[in-house]
């Protein structure tokens, strides 16, 4: 239909949080700029689907999912074919970007390959976000729970 289109849930928790100035603070805290480009997935989209849309922007990209069972964002600050990186063995092909932030967020930075990259890349996961909505405005709070 023209001038219509389709907003996922993720994206419309996005916006929110992009346009809240405690979620750009938490954001920009881990990396994130003005303009970065933001890839959303589904948790359980396979990790060489969403890296092929990371490679498609100008790493470094945000990579955002939702937690199946907490409904909070998942972010990821992703930076990709780093050649001064080790190359590391790929992950496995079932992987799924869900699977990526749980690994990323035992650690401070994980280094990770997918097959169809010959280089290692490089990901940070930043503590879920959740958006909540008091007297009418949005407040966005990192989440304490472990997500994994």
């Amino acid at each position: 239909m023209p001038g219509r289109f389709v907003r996922s849930k993720i994206a419309e928790l996005v916006s929110e949080i992009i346009n809240s100035r405690q979620g750009r603070a938490q954001l920009s805290a881990h990396g994130w700029t003005q303009g970065m480009p933001i890839v959303i997935a589904q948790p359980d989209e396979r990790l060489s689907d969403v890296m092929s849309l990371v490679a498609a922007h100008q790493p470094p990209v945000l990579v955002t999912t939702i937690d199946p069972v907490h409904g909070h964002l998942w972010f990821m600050h992703v930076s990709i074919g780093c050649t001064a990186l080790q190359v590391v063995e790929p992950l496995p092909q079932e992987t799924s970007i869900g699977e990526l932030y749980r690994l990323a967020s035992r650690t401070s930075f994980l280094t990770f390959r997918i097959d169809q990259m010959s280089s290692s890349s490089v990901v940070h996961a930043i503590a879920p976000q959740q958006v909540k909505h008091h007297a009418g405005y949005t407040t966005v709070e990192a989440s304490s729970a472990k997500t994994f």
